[in-house]
């Protein structure tokens, strides 16, 4: 069995096998040189005053921990891979090349502008990770095809796209009031909806949204 019978080919994947290997890299590095941990970091106060504007993208390159990082990696690599292929599908090569890496960046950047709104007087507020990159990923991929059949192993409820991001938007907003960590739950549910919100510009199939109940 070879690699690509499994995995995408980077034709098929660019982004996946582009992004994937730097976050992984600045995040590792990150680890264990604090000096470049902290130049990526996102700091809102900093922002909102004119300073340290890169990071409103390089905060998505560093990691807290080995979880947080791999997790991020997993579902950026499959759904990336998943977006370019129905860009591709329904539109154009070039248009999947493009329209991938600039759905990438409005989803990190973003996320990040509003929650930079709104601790921009919190001076004691910081952000890093790709999770917007993440949950944005998985707001647009659920609804691209709204109607498409999904058959839930333990909730039976859910038959189709539509459905399962119902399921999925009710979690996220149920886990963005446990305060029982350090991870950016708000920042979640905003992702998500921007993610789902470009789906539904984007897509072809949004007007059968309505179909979908």
């Amino acid at each position: 069995m070879k690699f690509f019978d499994i995995f995408p080919t980077f034709t098929e994947a660019p982004y996946s096998y582009i992004v994937i290997p730097i976050i992984l890299v600045c995040s590792i590095v990150g680890f264990y040189n604090k000096s470049f941990f902290h130049a990526l970091i996102l700091h809102p106060y900093e922002i909102a005053r004119g300073k340290r504007i890169h990071t409103l993208l390089t905060s998505a390159l560093i990691h807290r921990n080995w979880l947080h990082l791999l997790f991020n990696c997993v579902v950026i690599f499959g759904l990336g891979y998943d977006t370019c292929s129905v860009l591709n599908q329904e539109y154009s090569t070039v248009i999947a090349y493009i329209g991938t890496i600039c759905i990438f960046f409005l989803l990190i950047v973003l996320p990040n502008l509003i929650q930079t709104f709104f601790k921009k007087n919190d001076f004691t507020f910081t952000a890093i990770g790709a999770s917007g990159l993440s949950f944005g990923l998985f707001g647009y991929s659920a609804l691209f095809f709204p109607l498409q059949k999904i058959n839930h192993l333990f909730i039976p409820s859910i038959h189709n796209a539509t459905h399962y991001w119902i399921y999925m938007l009710l979690i996220s907003f149920l886990l963005s009031f446990i305060k029982i960590s350090r991870i950016n739950r708000t920042l979640h549910l905003v992702a998500f909806g921007i993610g789902s919100a470009l789906a539904l510009i984007i897509s072809p199939y949004a007007i059968e949204l309505k179909d979908a109940f």
